[in-house]
């Protein structure tokens, strides 16, 4: 027995297959480990945008011991940021929700899709709402109210009131109390100005009818505006008002396409209140 093991231990076939079986087991125990491992990518763009900002930022070129440091840099990063993804850690962090609305705003406007209008569509667009690049005589209005203008609640109302569609009437509840009132019907330019201050009449009397606009400043404080009519005479020449005709068609572009975008996003959700 003892002279047949010899035998074995010194026979080249029995090591090869050994060595075979050993390396076999190797390569299968990394591979299963290797595949258990998440895949972090750092494409050439990525690459091509770490180099880019070092020679903007340095005023140098990066050179290729330069760009492993960067790669290295980006690496650290997105193992971090997968295994924070992977453990929740931004679950219920309004910061980083707040961060990640902010980016997903900025998905939805499709840049490939923007494109300059033509001299024609901005005209047919001026035709098409002429009553908005007339003579104002009278208007009617509703307002939500900040005492602060630096009020934080400002720009988040504004956008809850725009997503939500909210009218002029329901608004009110956004609103802080003031001695003016939330809505006001059929007054002229001169009573604006009186009761709210010059600056405040002057941006008033030029904005679309039907949507929510940004906060302006007034005597009090400042206000979000919804038109809710007009009262208008001659329109203006389409040379005297093109530059708002371009301002308001982009503005109705981009809502269009925001909206479009989020209509295809939403379509594959649904609302479950529990």
């Amino acid at each position: 027995m003892i002279k047949i093991v010899k035998q074995l231990a010194y026979e080249p076939l029995l090591h090869f297959v050994l060595l075979g079986v050993l390396i076999y087991a190797y390569f299968s125990f990394t591979q299963k480990v290797v595949s258990n491992k998440n895949i972090i990518l750092v494409s050439s763009d990525e690459v091509n945008q770490l180099k880019s900002l070092y020679e903007k930022n340095y005023e140098r070129e990066a050179n290729d011991e330069t760009l492993k440091i960067l790669i290295a840099k980006k690496y650290y990063d997105k193992v971090l940021l997968d295994k924070a993804h992977s453990i929740k850690l931004a679950h219920n962090d309004d910061i980083i929700m707040q961060r990640l609305l902010q980016k997903m705003q900025f998905v939805m406007l499709d840049s490939s899709k923007y494109k300059e209008p033509t001299q024609k569509e901005l005209y047919t667009y001026y035709t098409q709402h002429i009553k908005e690049y007339a003579y104002v005589e009278t208007i009617s209005f509703s307002s939500v109210y900040f005492r602060n203008d630096k009020d934080k609640r400002v720009e988040p109302t504004l956008n809850l009131l725009r997503i939500a569609n909210v009218n002029s009437m329901n608004a009110r509840v956004f609103s802080d109390i003031s001695a003016l009132p939330y809505h006001v019907e059929n007054v002229s330019y001169d009573e604006i100005r009186e009761s709210y201050g010059k600056y405040f009449a002057d941006k008033l009397f030029r904005l679309k009818k039907g949507v929510w606009h940004k906060a302006i400043q007034s005597k009090d404080g400042i206000r979000l505006v919804y038109i809710d009519a007009k009262k208008t005479s001659t329109p203006y020449g389409f040379d005297v008002v093109e530059d708002r005709v371009y301002t308001d068609y982009m503005q109705e572009q981009l809502k269009i396409q925001k909206e479009s975008a989020y209509r295809e996003i939403a379509s594959q959700y649904t609302l479950k209140l529990e």
